[in-house]
């Protein structure tokens, strides 16, 4: 639950750090939240979606 926290403290900051969409998921994972969990992995993947997009 300490990581969630923190996760989504970081995510506060910047939400459009995949990574950390992606690791609170796991987390959620961990504490049972499974809709909680495929909510953050589906963002993590829209948002690494976006940033392979960009060009160069």
């Amino acid at each position: 639950e300490l990581a969630a926290r923190a996760l989504q403290h970081a995510l506060s900051v910047d939400p459009n750090n995949s990574v950390a969409h992606h690791l609170l998921g796991q987390a959620y994972q961990d504490m049972g939240r499974t809709a909680d969990a495929e909510r953050e992995r589906r963002t993590s993947q829209q948002l690494q979606d976006v940033q392979n997009a960009k060009p160069d």
